[in-house]
């Protein structure tokens, strides 16, 4: 049986990146990952369709990802989050009148 979910380790050894840029892209909702506890566990279909928009190739095979279990749920509507918390020096500026 092949794996249909991975860890945030998992998934940065076989995409050949580091945690941290992943964790960054989950932040930034660029990919799809659901938290489980203090970590992330991203499903098969989630990751290929990540490395496909960063302009990879394919990952795992066609009927791999086909037959991938987990339902294509919606995509989430940004209208509705709250605006991003400002970064850095941006948090301590005044405004001027």
């Amino acid at each position: 049986m092949e794996k249909t979910t991975f860890t945030l380790a998992e998934a940065a050894k076989l995409l050949s990146c580091h945690k941290e840029t992943l964790r960054r892209s989950i932040q930034a909702g660029e990919l799809r990952a659901a938290r489980l506890g203090r970590g992330y566990r991203i499903s098969r279909r989630d990751l290929q369709t990540f490395w496909t928009a960063q302009g990879g190739g394919e990952l795992f095979s066609e009927a791999d990802v086909r037959n991938d279990p987990l339902p294509e749920s919606p995509a989430r509507d940004k209208s509705k989050e709250s605006p991003a918390r400002p970064k850095g020096p941006q948090q301590l500026t005044l405004p001027t009148e």
